[in-house]
């Protein structure tokens, strides 16, 4: 969404208490949610990933890395994980056309996996903020943002749904 303006007050990372997800706005209207790390290990030397409590039977590479094509036993997901930290998914159903991209790193030596998710690109135009997902789904809420914390408003009603908090602040407030 190269020609999209994004709200300055809105760029950066949040926070919705109670929830282990980050959520991040790119300034140029980009929207991730990254998932806290969980436990990786390898079976059968890399045929199987274990990884927070699932199974990834290897379709492409070999070894003991997450580099590589991967299905995932339970739903069929298709995961491809490059050399260089990206990965795709294709989503088996509801629609086996979906793809989702991302981010992963290793953690805590290689015993933990981490990612980031690309969830939607925004637009915004001062009142509303639409999110358009993979799909071309658009989401559309109001919104307000003062002092890091940004509220979703229903469009219609404008009662708040949501309320994040921006990482920066979270930072200030425990600091003193």
């Amino acid at each position: 969404m190269a020609d999209t303006l994004i709200d300055a007050a809105l760029i950066g990372i949040w926070l919705l208490p109670g929830q282990p997800q980050t959520y991040e706005i790119t300034e140029d209207g980009e929207y991730f949610i990254a998932e806290p790390e969980e436990p990786l290990s390898f079976d059968g030397a890399g045929a199987i990933m274990n990884w927070g409590g699932r199974r990834y039977l290897r379709i492409v590479g070999e070894g003991e890395t997450p580099v590589g094509t991967w299905r995932e036993e339970a739903t069929g997901d298709g995961w491809d994980f490059t050399a260089n930290h990206a990965y795709t998914i294709l989503m088996s159903a509801p629609d086996p056309q979906e793809t989702f991209t991302g981010i992963w790193a290793l953690r805590n030596e290689g015993t933990s996996l981490w990612t980031c998710e690309k969830q939607a690109d925004i637009k915004t135009d001062g009142a509303h903020l639409t999110f358009v997902t993979p799909t071309g789904e658009p989401l559309s809420y109001g919104y307000a943002s003062s002092d890091g914390v940004l509220s979703l408003l229903d469009p219609d009603t404008w009662l708040e749904v949501s309320r994040y908090i921006s990482a920066e602040r979270m930072v200030r407030s425990a600091a003193g």
